[in-house]
C-alpha cells in the first residue's frame, strides 16, 4: 500500500480507509510514547542531570510530529467519508476526493507545525 501511494498510483478508497485507520492508531501510539518519554526525561532532567532536557525537547518534537500526522490522517479520513457519501459527479464529491488522498508533504507540514509548540513547552520561547 505504501509503495502504491509513494509511486503516486491510484489507490481504491476502501484500501485507503483501512490504511488511514491503521496509520491513525500508529500515530496515536507515537503520541503516547512521546508523552511517556517527555515526562520521564523532564523528571530526569530535574533530578539527575540537566542534559536530559535535550532528550525531553526531542521527545516533544516527536510527540508533536505524531500528533500532527494523526490530525492530518483524521482530516483525510473525514474527507474520504464525505467523498464516499456524496453523489457521483457532483461538485461535493470532486472537492472531497482531492484532499482525501495522501500527499508527500504531509510529514513536512506536521514537522513544521510541531517545532514552535515543542519549543514553547520546553521553555525555549
Amino acid at each position: 500500500m505504501c509503495l502504491l501511494i509513494a509511486r503516486g498510483e491510484e489507490v481504491d478508497a476502501d484500501d485507503l480507509d483501512v490504511a488511514y485507520s491503521a496509520a491513525g492508531g500508529a500515530w496515536i501510539g507515537g503520541v503516547m510514547v512521546g508523552i511517556l518519554l517527555t515526562s520521564v526525561s523532564m523528571a530526569l532532567g530535574d533530578h539527575v542531570h540537566p542534559g536530559f532536557e535535550v532528550l525531553s525537547f526531542v521527545s516533544l518534537l516527536v510527540m508533536g510530529l505524531c500528533l500532527g500526522l494523526f490530525l492530518i490522517c483524521h482530516c483525510r479520513t473525514w474527507m474520504l467519508d464525505r467523498a464516499y457519501y456524496a453523489e457521483p459527479g457532483t461538485w461535493t464529491e470532486r472537492i472531497a476526493t482531492r484532499p482525501s488522498r495522501p500527499r508527500a508533504y504531509d510529514i513536512v507540514l506536521a514537522a513544521a507545525a510541531s517545532v514552535w509548540p515543542a519549543m514553547w513547552a520546553a521553555g525555549y520561547v
